[in-house]
């Protein structure tokens, strides 16, 4: 269920997509300093969209900028964001990739998905600790929403429902005057990739009868 929230390039200006990209590459070296090469492998635009949402709400002072090379521009050094929101947004990202492998293994036994997922449950534990009462709302949500797609469930709303729990609870960052709102943009967002999702699956779902 990742992949749909992307950037629209072409209504960037040359600023606006220099800024983007420098919060998709803080995202990439959080994900590398805090977990790994394990970790940096599960990036996606998703939670790039999450850690600039959350650093452009909390403008309590510019992001910290710095400069590296890496694997994906070896030549010239390109500027990533370090951040608090961004460490959030890894951790978040890791967290939800991992249950994804999870799932995929329950669902389709895809073996390789198992094995990644196996590759970062220690880091899914550590996450899982520090953000305990987030954790337990997202695994009750996705109990539930196993639950309801074995039992062939046609309300969209209730399975797309247990999505948006989920996802409310990531953007929910702290208890604090932003809580609702950030919910509710979870919460609906959430709806809406699980719904875009299970259309783009459909016909491969009903090929393989999951």
């Amino acid at each position: 269920m990742f992949g749909y929230i992307t950037v629209n390039r072409a209504e960037l200006k040359v600023k606006e997509s220099a800024a983007y990209d420098a919060y998709y590459c803080g995202l990439c070296h959080a994900l590398h300093g805090l977990h790994g090469r394990a970790g940096q492998l599960t990036l996606t635009y998703d939670m790039t969209f999450l850690g600039l949402l959350l650093s452009s709400l909390y403008e309590d002072e510019p992001a910290d900028m710095s400069e590296c090379r890496c694997v994906a521009h070896p030549k010239k050094k390109h500027r990533y964001v370090i951040s608090e929101y961004i460490d959030y947004a890894a951790d978040m990202n890791v967290l939800m990739t991992y249950y994804k492998c999870m799932d995929d293994w329950n669902d389709e036994k895809k073996f390789l998905k198992v094995v990644y997922g196996k590759l970062l449950k220690k880091k899914e534990k550590s996450i899982a600790l520090r953000y305990e009462e987030k954790t337990n709302i997202i695994l009750e949500n996705l109990a539930s929403l196993y639950m309801a797609e074995k039992a062939q469930s046609q309300d969209l709303d209730e399975v797309s429902g247990y999505f948006g729990k989920i996802c409310e609870a990531i953007f929910e960052y702290k208890n604090d005057e932003w809580s609702e709102i950030l919910k509710k943009i979870g919460f609906y967002l959430g709806k809406f990739i699980y719904l875009l999702d299970a259309y783009e699956d459909m016909n491969e779902d009903e090929k393989k009868d999951c």
